[in-house]
């Protein structure tokens, strides 16, 4: 008899699970509270970035010397709900430790496992069906003020050169022949080769849904509010039973959890997007403006605005004031930009206090796994948390060491 397997979450990491295991002859039910590619789910709003680079967590050495500007400057890309703070601090306290030098260089370590091969992760999820021509394999360009900028990148650099990572230094002329249409605000660029980007998160999602659908999968429209070893209750207070069941939830997996006595510090980065329609010029491939902290990245005749770091808390209303600040920031970069409508999107980035996704099986329940909490990296890393939960499932062996993802680790 075939094994039943529940999801609960479709984004990247929940719909990467439920086709790997699908294709592997099991039956599969994906649920989720929205339906795929909703603008509610995180995986819709991203950069659409398959940043097989960044390896870096927010959690650097430099991170607390440059916490003042980053809290009082009005150019800052992070925003602070103050009154959000007092429940903020149990996330916050450890992840500032996590910035001491033997703690980011294990956790460098520990993304690169999963983020040096996206492009190969996604090419291979979306293998044979419409969804492939949503890949697009390239450079993505790294943007600075200038060579000083630069310089203080000096030890990023040299991080994602030991990691092999391919990617070249402009000189003056290269830089500006290429990227003519930046502002004389940005002088000097880095690409980084061997790179990606989704053209359309929404239809990618959704063409990976239809082959999940086509191969037999069921799609189950509803909000689970607690999970057991083999079952889950629905908001209706129905149960649905399963042989195994894997929470790809993000953000809202924490509420899950705590159903089932299991801890984990996650927190919500609230991210922004403004999508820019019919615009008068698309940028070859993505940039990341490096002083801004914002991606621009070219998408089906549009062009995506994304970043910030918004701790507000999950619940939290949508703060308007965060699109003015990208938007203020668009001229600012191309100057000779011009556009006629506009797209706004408000997501919950799902960050654990150690910038590691939890994955794996429940030390105490055999038939419960995990796979969230991709952070900044989560459209880059989906398919490869969704290929090795469903692997632990199918009994295959893991060619890497989950230790480090482990939910158990915060039990302490």
């Amino acid at each position: 008899m075939k094994k039943n397997i529940l999801i609960v979450g479709t984004g990247i990491t929940g719909l990467s699970a439920g086709l790997n295991l699908i294709r592997n002859g099991l039956n599969v039910t994906l649920i989720d509270r929205v339906d795929v590619g909703n603008e509610n789910q995180t995986s819709y709003g991203n950069a659409g970035l398959l940043a097989a680079s960044s390896i870096i967590p927010l959690s650097s050495p430099g991170l607390l010397r440059n916490l003042p500007f980053y809290l009082l400057s009005k150019s800052s890309p992070l925003f602070l709900k103050y009154s959000y703070l007092p429940k903020l601090l149990p996330w916050a306290i450890p992840f500032f430790r996590n910035s001491s030098k033997s703690n980011f260089n294990y956790i460098i370590k520990n993304l690169h496992q999963l983020t040096y091969d996206t492009v190969e992760q996604h090419l291979a999820l979306s293998k044979s069906t419409e969804a492939s021509k949503f890949i697009n394999k390239g450079k993505i360009s790294m943007i600075f003020r200038d060579q000083s900028e630069i310089l203080k990148s000096k030890s990023d650099l040299e991080i994602r050169k030991k990691y092999k990572f391919n990617f070249k230094k402009l000189n003056d002329q290269e830089f500006t022949k290429k990227y003519s249409y930046l502002s004389n605000n940005y002088k000097s660029g880095i690409e980084f080769y061997d790179h990606g980007w989704i053209s359309s998160p929404q239809k990618y999602l959704q063409v990976l849904k239809k082959e999940f659908i086509k191969l037999g999968g069921i799609f189950k429209k509803d909000e689970v509010t607690s999970i057991s070893d083999k079952a889950v209750t629905l908001k209706d207070g129905k149960i649905i039973s399963a042989n195994k069941i894997i929470v790809c939830s993000g953000i809202w997996s924490k509420r899950l959890l705590k159903t089932i006595n299991h801890k984990v510090n996650i927190e919500a980065e609230r991210g922004f997007h403004i999508v820019l329609k019919k615009v008068n010029f698309l940028p070859p491939n993505p940039l990341m403006i490096i002083n801004k902290k914002i991606a621009i990245t070219p998408m089906e005749d549009t062009l995506r605005f994304a970043g910030i770091v918004d701790f507000s808390g999950v619940d939290a209303p949508t703060n308007k004031s965060r699109y003015d600040y990208i938007r203020s920031l668009i001229k600012n970069i191309i100057p000779s930009l011009s556009w006629k409508e506009e797209g706004f999107w408000m997501g919950q980035r799902p960050s654990t206090s150690d910038s590691l996704p939890v994955l794996g099986r429940s030390q105490s329940l055999e038939n419960v796994y995990f796979a969230f909490g991709g952070q900044h990296v989560g459209l880059t890393i989906g398919p490869k948390l969704g290929k090795l939960v469903s692997d632990l499932i199918l009994n295959k062996k893991i060619n890497i060491n989950l230790e480090p993802y482990l939910q158990r680790r915060f039990n302490n």
